[in-house]
């Protein structure tokens, strides 16, 4: 068995998670001027074109933005950001999300696989229905719930690759770390047998070829799962 080379973070991507990890919980603030980079070089103890790299991918991911000769400000990343925010976001959360923030990835995610579905049953066709069959299949044999979370992504990955759109798979492979925690957690909650029985009827909405109802169905499978996460927060 061959493990392959293990490599350590670069100091840039330290300091970037360092920096974006600062904004993020509001220690650094919007409008707030970032020391110069020669500065940070001499705080971090690195050198300035590592400092001046990072600062370029955080001011690409929305978290800062240079003003000529004025310095450089923290931005709102909400309005600046893009995906590569999302997926740092992702990184620096883990699944560790707010009721709030798991619905809005929810909220996100059936806006993709809405559009999915609908291209999906307007263009269904024997080859496709047996990629889903084939997943629903495996999902069977799982055993545990971390596989049967990757059983799961894996099927509504397919649904997002099926649909002919080359844009959807990529975009729902951003949510694949906190999609499989909160899978997992679902599994633990409702049941194994539950969860496939989501699966099942899912792939039946489909083989009707009925867009709307198989989104409603999702709709209706993501409102359970914020249901069981509202009740626990509201525990807590």
């Amino acid at each position: 068995m061959e493990i392959g080379i293990i490599e350590a973070p670069t100091v840039k991507q330290l300091l970037i998670e360092k920096l974006a990890g600062m904004i993020i919980n509001g220690e650094i603030k919007p409008g707030e001027r970032m020391p110069s980079e020669r500065d940070l070089a001499a705080q971090a103890h690195i050198s300035r074109s590592a400092v001046h790299l990072a600062m370029s991918e955080l001011e690409h991911m929305g978290f800062v933005e240079t003003n000529g000769s004025h310095g450089t400000y923290v931005t709102d990343f909400a309005r600046k950001g893009n995906i590569d925010t999302l997926n740092l976001l992702i990184r620096f959360n883990g699944a560790d999300f707010s009721y709030d923030k798991i619905s809005d990835l929810l909220e996100m995610r059936m806006a993709i696989e809405g559009t999915a579905l609908k291209r999906l049953c307007s263009d269904l066709n024997n080859e496709k229905i047996h990629i889903l069959e084939e997943d629903t299949e495996k999902a069977e044999t799982c055993k545990d719930a971390h596989s049967l979370a990757e059983a799961f992504f894996n099927f509504h990955h397919d649904i997002c690759v099926c649909s002919g759109n080359f844009i959807l798979p990529l975009l729902f492979n951003t949510f694949r770390f906190v999609t499989l925690a909160y899978w997992e957690e679902a599994i633990r909650k409702l049941g194994r047998e539950k969860c496939l029985s989501f699966m099942h009827g899912l792939l039946e909405k489909i083989r009707e070829k009925n867009a709307d109802e198989a989104s409603a169905y999702l709709r209706h499978e993501f409102s359970i799962f914020i249901a069981s996460e509202k009740s626990q927060s509201v525990k807590v």
